[in-house]
């Protein structure tokens, strides 16, 4: 991927920081667990913290379809696994590829019910303009670092913000809790969370009817649950790990 350049001091402490902070959070242990880490930080700096959040906060149009929770949660979940499978290829235009995978005006977002036209409608000029700067940064830092400090750099995103999302450290506990939960294994939680879980409403027939496939499918593609199904999960504690 071209000369590495020397890196400055300030880089190399930011990065010995953000190795510390990954350690700590169990990134090292975990199988691939940096280029999970990594997939995350690009995704959220990419994607995630950018104009497409200003879609999802909108109010539906005429043209622009309504981006719910649940359709976050499965794009954002499947952009994640995409990113992971660039970062393990030797491509050298490998994060372009993503990009092309980001701006795609026309293909149907898996478990979802639209396009990024659909969903993206008033705020495309900015989620392209967001989307090629970020991926030019990345670009940038890919050819001046070595391999893992480039992962480290790129999963510094993900520093101070959820390690038990999908792919990161926590979540089989979380998948495994949620399970446990569905099948009413869990008095504890019933006790903490019964009340809100009853304004939430029962999970849908469609995770509840084999719930060994449900387990499958948060675990390697919360996508194909569709975006209806994880719309129950979003912001839902049963995702939360257990505290034992």
């Amino acid at each position: 991927m071209g000369e590495r350049q020397p890196v400055d001091e300030d880089l190399q402490e930011a990065l010995n920081w953000a190795r510390q902070r990954l350690g700590e959070m169990r990134v090292f242990e975990a199988t691939d667990g940096l280029r999970w880490a990594a997939a995350h930080g690009l995704v959220l700096s990419v994607w995630r913290n950018g104009p497409i959040e200003d879609a999802h906060a909108s109010r539906p149009t005429s043209r622009r379809k309504a981006l719910h929770d649940g359709a976050m949660f499965a794009r954002n979940t499947w952009l994640t696994r995409q990113a992971f499978d660039a970062l393990g290829s030797d491509n050298q235009f490998r994060l372009y590829a993503l990009e092309d995978l980001l701006l795609d005006r026309d293909t149907v977002w898996p478990g979802c019910e639209g396009t990024l036209t659909d969903y993206g409608w008033g705020f495309l000029g900015e989620i392209k303009k967001h989307v090629k700067q970020r991926i030019d940064m990345f670009m940038h830092y890919e050819k001046t670092l070595p391999p893992d400090d480039f992962l480290v750099f790129a999963g510094a995103p993900r520093i101070g913000t959820h390690d038990d999302h999908y792919g990161m450290p926590k979540w089989p506990a979380c998948v495994e809790a949620a399970i446990r939960r569905l099948r009413g294994d869990d008095e504890e939680f019933q006790k903490e969370w019964g009340d809100l879980m009853q304004r939430v409403g029962p999970a849908p027939a469609t995770v509840t009817a084999d719930l060994e496939r449900t387990r499958e499918l948060l675990l390697d593609s919360p996508w194909d649950l569709g975006a209806g199904n994880l719309g129950w999960f979003a912001w839902n504690p049963i995702l939360q790990p257990s505290r034992r």
